[in-house]
């Protein structure tokens, strides 16, 4: 999560079986959580979580972004599409089918009432992916395992087209070093194609967290986006096969996670927060979490 600010990020375990609104205006959609998650709530909506089928998602910023005009299919609103995903699919597909049938809608976000321009990156326990973005107003899905890295602006397609510039790589590539989200955007792919075969979900988990360490933003490095700077405010690992979500909290020096199977996600159990951003946590933090209403 980079911003000028963090967003007094909580981790969330939400059971099955909660009644949800869009929260896009008039003709919101509405439904009942089919699959529990464990989310990051970040100002007043889901950015980030992963649910108990094994689905994944994540929402960042992109500048370029331009949503589809209103028609007449039920809405969910940009800060409620993350958990739409992972309440209703158990699977990409499955969220790529599910976001045929309603419309994403701009929502004001506090701080920046005309809302935010926004792309989500999904994967599942299969290995499938996608990136989901909105172009020129209309919605573009790039759906495939080879889709494996999001970064903020250009779109998609741009970025692709730039890291060809760099393919193939090789140990003597000249990577570019600025904290631009295209050049983060050529430098995780190029790190993750060299990762090595982890031998367990600790090693994986290792390897991962140090490729996204050398694309974070360091505190007050220049940026030319909507401010100064752009800071990296935390981290998360998402472990699709184990169920697990690592996360750190930037000015933490500790690494917390949350493992699905010190949890409950039946229905009528009560949904459980825990502040994300506390930096005296450390280590396994699955039973730090406390009752406390659903948001929104």
């Amino acid at each position: 999560m980079d911003w000028e600010h963090h967003f007094n990020d909580v981790l969330w375990v939400m059971p099955r079986g909660i009644k949800r609104g869009g929260r896009a205006g008039a003709n919101s959609a509405s439904w009942t959580s089919k699959y529990g998650s464990v989310v990051v709530v970040s100002a007043n909506g889901t950015s980030e979580g992963l649910n108990e089928a094994g689905l994944a998602a994540h929402l960042l910023y992109l500048d370029t972004g331009v949503y589809e005009p209103r028609d007449s299919r039920p809405g969910v609103g940009t800060t409620t599409w993350v958990q739409y995903l992972l309440d209703n699919s158990k699977s990409v597909g499955e969220a790529l089918e599910h976001l045929k049938n309603i419309q994403i809608v701009s929502v004001p976000v506090p701080g920046y009432e005309k809302g935010l321009p926004l792309h989500v990156a999904m994967e599942d326990v299969s290995g499938h992916s996608a990136v989901v973005e909105f172009v020129k107003g209309r919605m573009v899905v790039h759906a495939g395992r080879q889709y494996r890295v999001m970064t903020n602006e250009p779109t998609y397609d741009e970025q692709l087209a730039n890291l060809r510039r760099y393919l193939p790589f090789r140990p003597d590539t000249k990577l570019p070093g600025n904290t631009s989200p295209s050049d983060r955007f050529v430098r995780a792919a190029y790190f993750l194609h060299y990762l090595p075969k982890p031998k367990d979900a600790q090693e994986a988990a290792a390897y991962l967290m140090s490729l996204v360490y050398n694309v974070s933003v360091p505190f007050s490095a220049p940026y030319t986006g909507l401010s100064a700077t752009y800071p990296t405010w935390w981290r998360d690992i998402v472990d699709l096969d184990n169920r697990r979500i690592y996360f750190n909290y930037a000015l933490s020096p500790n690494v917390i996670w949350v493992s699905f199977d010190s949890l409950s996600f039946k229905q009528g159990q009560p949904s459980k927060r825990l502040n994300a951003l506390d930096a005296t946590l450390v280590g396994n933090v699955s039973k730090r979490f406390t009752p406390a209403p659903a948001p929104f």
